[in-house]
């Protein structure tokens, strides 16, 4: 979708919905296609698949969840619904001006992740002045702003094939897992911002078996933990670790600072942890550097948390909280 600038949903089942034009109509052709399903479920993929086609207008705003990354992708819808021929791939589409394909999800403040994680395909999110928030991060800003003062944070329902997120969320399901790890991320944001994250990005590296030295706060040249193997922690491999908590990306300027430290004091490595992720040519740069330079974006930094969580100071659990859960994979079907 990113690279060929649309958006699409995946009812390959369905044939070209281009004369289906209201909701009686949605409803009639996809009782006849799907003969096997419920009056519910048919309702629920026509009020879908009505506000695909029919609803979303050229300019609305289109937000995609990219799970594998953990990013956004916002863009403005510039077409109208077509069918695209063939088998394999996603047959309806949007075309779509994809302006910001990579905003960081911890960018987005708590209320909106969770309208985000609704299970049905497409949904409209209305509470909580989302679209003037989600247009001002697509225009640029690091950070969602949050509702303004004096707006309503709950809006009546538009008509009755309007499928609002919580609705949604309550009809169908929520992706806990997406959830939970969003949770922490705020978390994280909350109670490890600015210095103090330094401190947990050095407990999980001790976690993992190194001895690590966070310099005092101030002026630090370049170097906000030390981090090496052996009983004096000096042995290789030593690392070099740069932490940035902001939102926003870090560009390329930060990774040659980090590379001349990492010079400068003969250690094997360096690690930056950037929880806004990196710029496209910081990125480029990375992928050259491999060998030399890794960085951790907040998903990663999740993932080593959970990985090394009873291993972690109580002091983190404390701020942290978390227990252990089997849940249903709800992404398999039932």
């Amino acid at each position: 979708m990113l690279e060929n600038g649309y958006t699409a949903v995946d009812f390959s089942e369905i044939s070209n919905l281009s004369a289906v034009k209201d909701l009686p109509a949605m409803r009639s052709l996809l009782a006849h296609e799907l003969p096997d399903k419920s009056p519910g479920a048919i309702g629920n993929y026509a009020a879908q698949l009505n506000a695909f086609a029919n609803r979303m207008a050229v300019g609305d705003i289109v937000v995609l969840p990219v799970k594998q990354p953990g990013l956004l992708a916002f863009g403005r819808v510039t077409g109208d619904y077509q069918y695209m021929v063939g088998a394999g791939v996603l047959n309806h589409v949007r075309k779509v001006d994809w302006v910001r394909p990579d905003v960081p999800r911890t960018a987005i403040n708590q209320d909106l992740l969770f309208s985000l994680g609704a299970f049905s395909t497409v949904v409209q999110i209305q509470r909580n002045d989302a679209a003037y928030r989600f247009a001002k991060v697509m225009a640029g800003l690091d950070t969602d702003p949050g509702a303004r003062p004096n707006v309503s944070l709950s809006l009546p329902k538009v008509a009755d094939d309007v499928v609002d997120s919580e609705e949604a969320i309550d009809r169908d399901g929520q992706d806990i897992l997406r959830y939970s790890r969003d949770r922490i991320l705020a978390r994280i944001k909350e109670r490890f911002a600015g210095y103090d994250l330094q401190d947990l990005v050095a407990a999980i590296l001790e976690a993992e078996g190194m001895k690590c030295t966070v310099p005092p706060k101030g002026a630090d040249g370049g170097i906000d933990i030390i981090a090496g193997s052996g009983v004096l922690g000096i042995s290789a491999p030593t690392i070099i670790v740069q932490v940035k908590s902001q939102t926003s990306r870090v560009g390329s300027e930060i990774l040659d600072q980090l590379g001349g430290v990492v010079s400068q004091h003969n250690a094997d490595h360096g690690l930056l942890v950037a929880m806004g992720g990196l710029t496209p040519p910081a990125q480029a740069k990375v992928n050259a550097q491999r060998l030399k330079v890794a960085v951790w974006d907040a998903e990663e930094l999740v993932d080593r948390l959970l990985k090394h969580y009873p291993a972690l100071p109580e002091a983190v659990k404390a701020t942290i909280p978390l227990r252990h859960a089997w849940v249903i994979d709800e992404s398999q079907g039932t």
